[in-house]
């Protein structure tokens, strides 16, 4: 697959995820399909294909359903790509927002294995501590 095809592809599963269409974004993953957040938040960890496309939902609840995340920036090679993103919520009465880099491996023209990395892991890890 070329790097084009990976930045379609990217592109189209941030769009179902942003718009909420979890069941759709669900099914185009592959089956082993694996998804990293580090840290010691209540959403770190290694979330399989269901898991991950339910973060969004989980996300979206904890938030009070003010979670919003916009892509800036799509980077992508023969084998990876990144995507570059600002994640906006409100907590408490409080305006947040956190800065990550999700990093995606790509095997037969899908991705199959994402990381996920925080500007300030400590920020990170305090908004989703609950």
């Amino acid at each position: 697959m070329n790097s084009t095809h990976h930045s379609d592809s990217l592109k189209h599963l941030y769009n179902l995820w942003h718009k909420g269409e979890i069941h759709t974004l669900e099914a185009e993953f592959p089956a082993n399909l694996t998804f990293e957040i580090k840290g010691q938040s209540s959403i770190a960890g290694k979330h399989d294909r269901a898991k991950f496309a339910r973060l969004f939902e989980l996300m979206k609840e904890k938030s009070g359903g003010t979670f919003q995340s916009e892509v800036h920036d799509i980077l992508v090679s023969d084998r990876h790509g990144m995507v570059l993103s600002t994640h906006k919520l409100t907590l408490a009465g409080k305006a947040l927002e956190y800065r990550s880099v999700h990093v995606w491996r790509f095997e037969n023209g899908k991705p199959i294995a994402g990381y996920e990395y925080l500007r300030d892991q400590y920020q990170f890890d305090q908004i989703w501590k609950a």
